[in-house]
């Protein structure tokens, strides 16, 4: 399956002497074929966005396409699932700058927006015929013979011209019995039934799972507009897979910020809420997948996944690896500071983490210690806010964590006792409450022998809250010199502080993917 691709061609002058100069010139000739990312284009008429806008659930489009399916009360699979009333515009500010220096990097010229005639034209051509002679019908026209529907569906999306003149020419994608275009015969059709979905859920779930080219092609936005509605299916088998197979999408990583732009993170959260336990497993280690992205990681905490994958992370009655993933969703989720403060504000989260910290399972310690040491990097990582040291002081974690350390829970050298040490460090900074807490907790007993070792950003660490506890100042900014040669500023005490944490967890390895990937595929 190919790609849509823009044609850049020189401009030509009209005058004979540019002419002349140009038939000279060696470079007159030259032709240069560059490739958008797929998060420029619209879904809609697959052409670079001049004006892209946010509509609900959180997929961007030009303004003028939306516009015009609104007009025509049609919306094509590209986006299936938009409300039909009333649309609320939100201009994509970010995403639109990315173009413009898309373009201006590559010395081309800024895309012009769609005319509402134009768009209009784009969306006739994907309705079906009789509904799109009613369209029609309704807005003065004469009805135009229709070719086959899904050569419709191909032509028009990919071979719209989006700015006559300025240079560009769209090239159309190779279809002819591509796997995306089978898809999507089913997905976009009226009435097809449940086992005509279900079985092409699970064609493509099969599909991801083959090969990182396989991924890749198949992540376009038409498709994970039709995944979209197939993750809130009732019907569990639909749902399972079509978890499975966003799972899979998500393991490369040029894919990562693709499926968060099209919208799929709220269907994704719905999963973790109330979606089928399979499903919801898989929805556990989509997000876990994106929010290895940096910045994938805020959207993710707007658009509600935080209270949902506590839950998860802290149920008994779930399984290991659900649990884990979503222990490591909330890890990186939480590297982002806006998100650091939305986790503090959530009710009893302190006490979870301490719960799932405290555990024991003596039919399977290893599994414990996992969650165990998930638990600390999120609180480490809590103490890198104001809001979360509040919360965690709130919460009795000054003990809890000297109890960890104590009773060999966080064992002397290990990843787990630096993420305790972290967690006290964070506390420490800048706070008269602390000294209190520590000294009634013995956090100086537990913390000498770190601070008298050979050496080490945990001794570092352990050292300047020793004297954070004894009132003395300490402005210096803690430095881990020779390992990262940056200072740590109050949103990277924590994540960006110790090697370690920047390290993946040692069981991660078990389940990478084939691609390096940090989840495992289904």
């Amino acid at each position: 399956m190919g790609t849509a691709r823009l044609r850049w061609r020189p401009f030509k002058s009209s005058s004979p002497a540019s002419s002349a100069s140009a038939s000279s010139s060696p470079s007159s000739s030259f032709t240069a074929t560059v490739d958008p990312p797929a998060e420029f284009l619209c879904p809609i008429s697959g052409t670079l966005m001049a004006d892209p806008v946010i509509v609900p659930p959180g997929q961007t489009i030009e303004r003028a396409c939306i516009q015009a399916c609104a007009a025509l009360a049609f919306y094509p699979p590209a986006v299936a699932g938009l409300p039909s009333s009333p649309l609320v515009l939100i201009p994509n500010v970010a995403l639109r700058s990315a173009i413009l220096n898309w373009c201006e990097r590559l010395g081309l010229p800024h895309p012009s927006p769609l005319s509402l005639d134009t768009a209009g034209d784009i969306v006739r051509r994907l309705m079906p015929p009789r509904q799109e002679q009613r369209s029609q019908v309704n807005h003065g026209s004469a009805p135009q013979a229709q070719p086959q529907a899904s050569s419709v569906r191909t032509r028009n999306r990919y071979s719209v011209d989006y700015s006559a003149g300025d240079g560009f020419v769209q090239e159309p994608r190779q279809a002819g019995g591509s796997l995306e275009e089978e898809v999507m015969a089913v997905l976009g059709a009226d009435g097809a039934s449940p086992a005509e979905q279900k079985a092409t859920m699970a064609s493509l779930r099969q599909a991801t799972r083959e090969s990182k080219e396989m991924r890749t092609q198949l992540c376009t936005p038409r498709l994970l507009a039709a995944l979209r509605p197939m993750l809130l299916s009732a019907d569990a088998g639909i749902q399972v897979n079509a978890a499975a197979a966003m799972v899979n999408l998500s393991l490369e990583a040029e894919n990562k910020v693709r499926i968060v732009r099209s919208g799929a993170v709220s269907p994704l959260v719905d999963v973790l809420r109330v979606g089928h336990p399979e499903a919801r497993d898989h929805a556990a280690g989509a997000i876990y997948s994106l929010a290895v992205e940096d910045e994938n990681r805020a959207a993710i905490g707007v658009l509600g996944a935080i209270p949902p994958l506590l839950e998860l992370f802290s149920s008994g009655g779930a399984g290991h690896r659900a649990r884990r993933e979503a222990g490591m969703a909330l890890y990186h989720v939480s590297l982002a500071g806006m998100n650091r403060s939305k986790i503090a504000r959530t009710p009893g989260v302190v006490r979870t983490l301490l719960a799932t910290a405290e555990a024991r399972d003596r039919g399977n310690d290893a599994d414990a210690a996992a969650l165990r040491k998930l638990s600390v990097m999120v609180l480490a990582n809590l103490a890198g806010c104001p809001e979360g040291r509040a919360a965690l002081m709130d919460g009795g974690a000054v003990a809890a964590i000297v109890g960890l350390m104590r009773s060999g829970s966080a064992a002397p050298g290990s990843a787990e006792e630096e993420y305790c040490i972290s967690a006290l460090y964070g506390m420490s900074r800048g706070s008269l409450r602390f000294r209190g807490l520590a000294r009634a907790a013995g956090v100086e007993a537990a913390l000498m022998p770190v601070a008298e070792s050979d050496g080490g950003v945990g001794r570092d660490m352990a050292r300047r809250t020793l004297r954070a506890m004894r009132g003395e100042d300490d402005e210096v900014a803690l430095t881990a010199s020779g390992i990262l040669g940056r200072e740590w500023d109050d949103a990277s005490v924590v994540s960006e502080g110790m090697v370690s944490l920047r390290r993946p967890p040692h069981h991660r390895s078990n389940y990478a993917g084939p691609s390096g990937s940090n989840t495992t595929q289904f």
